[in-house]
């Protein structure tokens, strides 16, 4: 960690808090004592692996350093406290969650933001946040979930008034998040390029952990698929700790059967064996889902750099300037801090704290009722688009999860991480030892780039822009219909832009003159017989 940081929080470190203060020197300071509710041992919560805590202490920061909150002729201050979330499998420990949360509320605090996991948020909600409210309904407590994306924990408050004090600010639910992978699939990655590269048509499997928040993605795959040039195979549900023994079968088998297409539902770390499998062996499908280990950068060291074109979800790709001049200051103000890429639940936490103070300047009040009225109403521009809440459920607003977006409301967006030789050499805050998770999905902006076909399946994809087999005149006319163009110009193909740097200019043109006239076969790419 960055010595002047650790220079700033080791006196900042009190027990299982971080009081984040300036000091009162008149009555019209005062300090709002904000809970985070961190999921320790895993590096979405702590701060030297980028997760809530780095969101939340620099959130904090920016606030406190420029002015606090104002309401009125009071300054309030974040005073945050941390509380160990024990939900990490090997930790798992729901009472020292609970009696944590308990203290908390106790020492006056009315504002929670964080929860990783379901499992720990519903125990939390029913078991401490909900008793409270109902034995005091004139000081309820307000939490802002920020890391779980099961649908259920935010409901209707109009049939359960106990909900009107739930909102989720990050991530979007699960409904949309396999939206979002649904989309991309569906709506570009299977009809321009699966479709074209197998036959007959596209075979998907899928492969989910086992547990709750997967079954109803699992089930909409299965039932509604990708689309009329792709079929489902079969799902595999693994275990919590799964290993090797368990993945390689499940790949041996994909493979067997011609599978070209595998969909992955993952937030624990047993993703890593299967994406460091996947890789190592060269299995000839490609691994398109969602993957909450490899938005942390250190995935790229767990896996070996095998995590190399992969394809998942995230918040962001390596300092994507979703809202220019805004996002990627942000990130380079971030890694600058913690010497670590911000995991999504850095963003919510960091986001939520601006979320809360947005509302408590808007309504003028610290009141948890004029604040709760005020987020159900105001939106709040933020890192990567704006921020509102849908206001039945309290769920974040996200209208855009398919492959294209009109750069507004906050969603997710669908990466790939990349490997070049030349980009060993940069800072870390642009890439991390060669590696960089580029935005490969919404497929219409000017952060966008292709989405790269790993070369052991079709060695010419790169080049191959109409995906026809053979590199010929035919890709040099959608070449030069797209020449001149950039992400967002009305000739801009995603396809053309062969360098990846945003632009179809001449370096793309010699990309593919160096291979013209190559020819791959058998093209279509046929199952195994």
């Amino acid at each position: 960690m960055n010595r002047k940081v650790v220079l700033i929080l080791i006196p900042l470190l009190l027990v299982s808090s971080i009081i984040l203060s300036m000091p009162k020197t008149s009555a019209q300071v005062e300090y709002l004592d904000v809970g985070i509710i961190v999921p320790k041992k895993y590096p979405f919560g702590e701060a030297v692996t980028g997760g809530t805590e780095a969101g939340a202490i620099m959130g904090a920061l920016d606030i406190n350093n420029t002015g606090g909150i104002k309401v009125g002729d009071t300054t309030y201050y974040i005073r945050l406290h941390l509380i160990n979330e024990w939900s990490h499998p090997t930790i798992w420990n729901p009472e020292n969650a609970k009696a944590e949360l308990r203290a908390a509320i106790d020492a006056g605090v009315r504002y929670l933001i964080g929860g990783f996991r379901t499992e720990m948020v519903e125990i939390l909600r029913d078991q401490v946040v909900f008793p409270w409210n109902e034995a005091h309904p004139s000081d309820p407590v307000l939490w802002l979930i920020n890391g779980a994306s099961t649908d259920y924990l935010c409901q209707d408050w109009s049939v359960d008034p106990r909900y009107r004090w739930i909102f989720r600010v990050m991530p979007i639910n699960s409904t949309a998040l396999a939206d979002t992978v649904i989309g991309y699939l569906i709506e570009y990655l299977v009809p321009m390029k699966l479709a074209r590269m197998f036959t007959p048509t596209v075979k998907f499997a899928i492969v989910a952990e086992a547990l709750a928040w997967t079954i109803p993605i699992c089930e909409r795959l299965e039932k509604e698929g990708l689309g009329p040039n792709a079929t489902w195979y079969k799902t595999w549900r693994t275990p919590v700790g799964s290993g090797t023994e368990v993945f390689k079968p499940i790949l041996d088998e994909c493979a067997g059967a011609g599978v070209d297409l595998i969909v992955h539902i993952y937030t624990l770390s047993d993703v890593l064996t299967l994406v460091g499998l996947w890789n190592t062996f060269k299995y000839p499908f490609i691994l398109v889902g969602i993957d909450v280990p490899s938005q942390c950068f250190l995935v790229i060291d767990w896996t070996g750099g095998k995590c190399n074109y992969e394809c998942h979800m995230m918040v962001s790709g390596s300092r994507t300037p979703i809202i220019p001049g805004m996002t990627e200051v942000w990130w380079d103000r971030f890694v600058e801090m913690w010497k670590a890429w911000p995991a999504y639940t850095a963003w919510g936490a960091y986001m939520g704290l601006f979320t809360l103070k947005n509302a408590i300047e808007t309504a003028k009040s610290i009141d948890q009722f004029d604040v709760r009225d005020t987020l159900e109403e105001v939106e709040t521009q933020q890192l990567n688009g704006i921020c509102k809440f849908i206001y039945e459920t309290h769920d974040i607003y996200c209208d855009s999860v398919g492959a294209t977006w009109d750069g507004k409301y906050i969603r997710g967006y669908m990466v790939q991480w990349i490997y070049k030789d030349e980009w060993k050499g940069l800072p870390l805050n642009e890439a991390y030892k060669g590696f960089k998770a580029m935005v490969v999905s919404p497929v219409n902006m000017p952060f966008s780039r292709k989405f790269t076909i790993p070369p052991w399946i079709y060695p010419l994809a790169e080049v191959d822009i109409n995906f026809d087999g053979i590199v010929d005149i035919f890709d040099i006319v959608v070449l030069a219909l797209a020449f001149g163009s950039k992400g967002g110009d009305p000739n801009w193909n995603i396809e053309a832009d062969i360098t990846m740097d945003g632009l179809v200019d001449i370096f793309d043109i010699v990309k593919i003159a160096l291979q013209f006239g190559s020819q791959y076969s058998p093209f279509p790419i046929p199952d195994p017989s």
